[in-house]
C-alpha cells in the first residue's frame, strides 16, 4: 500500500496583537515615567593656576567635628545662613570657597553647599586642605 501524504498548510503567526501589546507598553511607560528637572548649582573646581586678581573671597571651612568656620570665625547653621544671606544681598556675585579637611563626610559638605545655594550663592568653589587650618 502506497499512501500519499497530504501537504499541510503552514499556519501564519498573526503579529497584530503583539504589536498592539508593545504599543500599549510603550504608552504605559511614557505616561508613568516622571521627567524631573532638578535645580542644580554651578560649581567651579580649582584649576591649579593662581589668579592674579585680589578679589574678595568668603572662605568656609568644614571640620570633621561638624564645626563650620567662616573666615576663621565659628558659626552654626542659622548664623551661617544669615551671614550668607546678608553677604549675597550686597554682592550676588560674591566668591565663596568651601574647604574641607580630612575626615569630613560628603553629607557635611552637601549640607553646607545646600545652605550656600539656598541663600543665592552662585559662584562657589570646593577644595580640600590637607593640613590643619591656620597653621
Amino acid at each position: 500500500m502506497d499512501f500519499e501524504r497530504r501537504t499541510r498548510r503552514i499556519q501564519e503567526l498573526n503579529l497584530t496583537p503583539l504589536v498592539d501589546i508593545i504599543l500599549l507598553l510603550v504608552i504605559f511607560f511614557m505616561i508613568s515615567t516622571s521627567f524631573v528637572v532638578s535645580d542644580s548649582m554651578e560649581l567651579s573646581l580649582p584649576s591649579g593656576k593662581a589668579e592674579a586678581s585680589a578679589q574678595r573671597v568668603t572662605r568656609i571651612l568644614i571640620q570633621p567635628s561638624g564645626e563650620v568656620l567662616v573666615n576663621q570665625q565659628p558659626m552654626d547653621g542659622n548664623a551661617l545662613s544669615n551671614h550668607l544671606a546678608n553677604l549675597l544681598a550686597v554682592n550676588a556675585e560674591e566668591k565663596i570657597a568651601i574647604f574641607t579637611t580630612p575626615g569630613v563626610s560628603v553629607q557635611q559638605l552637601v549640607s553646607v553647599m545646600d545652605m550656600v545655594y539656598l541663600t543665592g550663592g552662585k559662584n562657589v568653589q570646593v577644595d580640600k586642605i590637607e593640613v590643619p587650618y591656620g597653621t
